[in-house]
């Protein structure tokens, strides 16, 4: 290239900025998420990824739209550098493939939709009305079904996670599920943009853009300031024990009896308040309840003399000889074990190696725990009472809204959480992982008593706010490590309505794609 030509490409404001600014953009969507959470930021992170979609060149959008990626995710996953320090420089380039698809995306349906796709010398989009308002639609809709795309690979810090402080924004959840909390922020990046790089009647597909939005807000702000009215109210007391006992690989009988003894005495000093069922967190005892050594039977010795029904998280067997699993097991005052769950959605590289006969030795040990987790069958809440019934998420898998959209449709009403995040004894990992699961609740319209062994105990309403913590009076309760015991009561409804996240869970995104099909039809068949 000559020097006329980069000179020119230099002047042309469209091509010298839409780098950069596409991975500010993506550094915009990081800082909306813990541990800064300025949510509004997210409001316009996307507005670069939208501009880079009028860019002509295929090249320079994927590239943007690749950058964009790893401004977001090197940031808000780096957090995974405490399990090692390569795997957020491993994750981000993969994860950033799905903004640099959605910009190649985009960029195709602007160059059907869009009869100009030229800025003038103000930086301004001169097309007709109807057609900026099929691309903004376009450019919210198609990121919000790309974000369901990636679900399955690693669906954490979506763009819904964002509004986890502004709960008003995310009642929408409760109909459209978490993509319409998405669909509402793209929506907003969406008019920004019209009012910004539109030439003809700007305020019209901006207003447009913002009417799902306001009907949002709207709806948010009524179910904010109403209450739950109980057709058959129940109660439910339970003792939220966290140890914030550290990280531990390899089990030894010394760390062993010293995390028996540390939840025993901690469960003891709530005892007088006469709790209905006691909670421990996830894997908090570093051996399976009912293992066949002399730790497993001090274990169970401890849990039978609290007399009193527990919750345990703990690892189990499974049917089949060699068979672990991460569970809940529920065991009566009697010491019964009276219910069972096994983790459905295990974590990969943590509870399981995936590909583990393809991948080099040196990379399986340093991730590996020495087996692989069997993966549980069924979303079958456990029975508490003939009145409660807990959908119980283990760790991880309670910020996958099929998991508790499925555990409300087996007749759950109420959600339960058993965590252990201290393999990440300094970042913002267990502050993202509350603002994960907070989204679940809204989505059923089921309240959460969440159990860490080192932060997040508490209770989540169904409107997705964090409430009745445990430990210290702070100004940010959820983020305390500390050794805590207390006491959450939690109003619930016996038999609750199936909210239609839950009885039509994705008809939402479904409903985007149909349009996007449509769209797409109808610019193709407006070129030919």
């Amino acid at each position: 290239m000559n020097k006329e030509k980069i000179l020119k490409a230099m002047l042309n404001f469209p091509l010298w900025l839409i780098l950069p600014a596409a991975f500010t953009g993506g550094m915009l969507y990081a800082a909306a998420l813990p541990p800064l959470n300025w949510s509004f930021a997210v409001f316009i992170a996307l507005i670069p990824l939208i501009f880079t979609a009028i860019v002509k060149n295929w090249k320079i959008r994927l590239l943007a739209g690749w950058l964009w990626g790893l401004g977001w995710s090197f940031f808000a996953y780096n957090f995974l550098r405490e399990i090692h320090p390569a795997v957020p420089w491993m994750l981000s380039p993969i994860i950033s493939l799905w903004p640099a698809i959605y910009t190649l995306l985009l960029g195709f349906l602007a160059r059907k939709i869009l009869s100009d796709r030229s800025f003038d010398h103000n930086c301004q989009l001169n097309v007709p009305v109807h057609e900026a308002l099929l691309f903004l639609f376009g450019a919210a809709a198609l990121f919000t079904i790309l974000e369901w795309t990636r679900y399955y690979l690693f669906v954490w810090n979506d763009l819904s996670v964002t509004m986890w402080r502004l709960p008003a924004l995310m009642q929408i959840a409760r109909i459209t599920g978490r993509y319409g909390v998405s669909f509402l922020i793209t929506s907003v990046n969406g008019a920004i943009f019209a009012f910004l790089f539109l030439r003809k009647k700007r305020w019209l597909p901006g207003a447009v853009m913002l009417i799902f939005p306001v009907i949002a807000l709207i709806y948010g702000i009524y179910r904010m300031n109403s209450t739950d009215e109980f057709k058959e109210k129940v109660t439910w007391k339970c003792a939220l024990v966290q140890a914030n006992l550290p990280q531990q690989r390899v089990a030894t009988p010394k760390t062993v009896i010293y995390a028996i003894n540390s939840y025993y005495n901690l469960s003891q000093t709530v005892m007088v308040n006469d709790p209905q069922t006691v909670i421990w967190p996830e894997c908090a005892i570093p051996i399976a309840l009912r293992s066949a050594s002399d730790g497993g039977d001090y274990y169970r010795r401890a849990v039978a003399a609290l007399n009193t029904q527990m919750l345990i998280g703990t690892l189990d067997f499974g049917k089949n000889p060699g068979e672990i699993t991460n569970s809940a097991l529920l065991v009566s005052a009697d010491g019964e074990y009276t219910g069972k769950y096994d983790k459905f959605h295990r974590v990969p590289y943590g509870e399981y190696v995936p590909f583990r006969a393809f991948l080099p030795e040196s990379w399986i040990k340093a991730f590996d725990m020495g087996r692989d987790l069997t993966a549980g069958k069924k979303l079958e809440p456990l029975k508490i009472s003939d009145q409660i019934r807990a959908g119980t998420a283990v760790c991880y898998e309670g910020v996958f809204s099929y998991v508790t959209t499925g555990f409300a449709a087996n007749h759950a009403n109420v959600l339960v959480a058993v965590s252990n995040d201290v393999w990440y004894p300094k970042s913002s990992e267990p502050e993202q992982h509350l603002a994960n699961a907070v989204m679940r609740c809204v989505e059923t319209g089921l309240p959460m008593v969440r159990c860490g062994n080192n932060g997040g105990s508490g209770v989540v309403t169904s409107r997705g706010v964090f409430t009745q913590y445990i430990g210290s009076k702070a100004e940010r309760p959820e983020l305390l490590r500390e050794k805590a015991a207390g006491i959450v009561v939690v109003e619930l409804e016996k038999n609750p309505e199936k909210t239609p996240a839950v009885r039509f869970e994705n008809w939402f995104v479904y409903l985007l794609i149909l349009l996007i099909m449509a769209e797409a039809g109808w610019s193709l068949r407006k070129k030919n």
